[in-house]
């Protein structure tokens, strides 16, 4: 049995419906500040929930801490929870800097706990299924690669800053995966209430480009997708997300053209699942690490340092 303690209780709430349906675990508890909140939890999870944070960190009998605080408080509070002897799943951001990131890998090192980032876009099925594609080499090279991310403003003020940190991140995520790290970036932006950003990666073999934008109409859904040239064809998916679900997923070869069917997964539980996974069977790599997190960072701040001084960045 696992037993896990949540940290927050906006996507802590989340977490904890999915490890509520889940076989061998058991959430031990959930800290929140606001009491109208935790009252709401408690009734309808009947799970503890308390507002003193140490409470849950200091319980010897919790084996996973999961993370779901403002970015500003992750770093103090998963650094508190791997000195008890927990591991730990964090929310993204993980972080703000480099630095930040060494220092709670140096951590989970230290007390040989496991430090698991939410990467969720590697349990996406179209991101996932297009990664098996371009590992396979079934389409020779990948070229050039175009990622977007499109949505209303749902998410409060979002600045350039927020826009790179907080939606760009998983495609950087996405993109490690495909093809590494860039040699180069360079981004432009606009900023008024919301943002859009358009960066160019540069790479030894190719480029991408990565598009992100919350400065769509209130109507419009939530926009994602992607298209990847490769040596011998392209892969391309659309997906949008609003009352209702649109999605298509395409093969194209020179000949041949193939849709492939979607499962309907949920990227966030199959994130849990394969943590609860790695911790049951005691795995000594995972695909969600914080170096996983530390290449998708970099290209952040590179991307970020761009914006600010409107130049190329390289990455080391």
């Amino acid at each position: 049995m696992i037993k896990v303690g949540i940290l927050g209780t906006g996507f802590g709430k989340v977490h904890a419906d999915i490890y509520k349906k889940l076989e061998g675990v058991e959430i031990a508890g959930i800290f929140g500040r606001t009491s109208e909140k935790l009252d709401e939890i408690k009734n309808e999870l009947k799970v503890r929930v308390t507002n003193n944070i140490d409470e849950l960190i200091n319980d010897p009998s919790i084996d996973l801490i999961d993370v779901c605080l403002p970015t500003s408080m992750h770093k103090k509070y998963v650094i508190k929870s791997l000195m008890k002897n927990k591991n730990v799943l964090c929310e993204t951001p993980i972080c703000y800097t480099l630095e930040e990131a060494e220092e709670m890998k140096r951590y989970a090192k230290k007390y040989n706990k496991k430090l698991f980032v939410d990467l969720f876009f590697k349990f996406s099925d179209p991101h996932r299924i297009a990664t098996e594609k371009i590992k396979s080499n079934a389409l020779g090279k990948p070229l050039v690669i175009k990622l977007y991310q499109k949505t209303p403003p749902h998410w409060g003020d979002m600045d350039l800053d927020r826009i790179t940190h907080n939606f760009m991140l998983h495609n950087f995520d996405f993109l490690t995966d495909l093809i590494g790290l860039p040699t180069e970036v360079i981004a432009n932006g606009f900023q008024d209430k919301n943002s859009y950003v358009f960066s160019t990666l540069k790479y030894k073999n190719g480029m991408a480009s990565v598009e992100s934008s919350t400065m769509l109409p209130k109507i419009f859904p939530f926009n994602i997708g992607f298209d990847i040239i490769c040596e011998f064809g392209t892969i391309t998916f659309d997906g949008k997300y609003g009352q209702d679900i649109e999605q298509k997923f395409m093969i194209y070869k020179d000949n041949k053209k193939e849709e492939i069917d979607l499962p309907s997964n949920n990227d966030h539980e199959q994130v849990i699942k394969y943590v609860i996974n790695n911790i049951n069977n005691n795995e000594s790599n995972s695909v969600i690490s914080i170096d996983e997190a530390i290449k998708s960072l970099k290209i952040v701040l590179a991307i970020k340092q761009s914006l600010k001084n409107n130049c190329a960045v390289s990455i080391k």
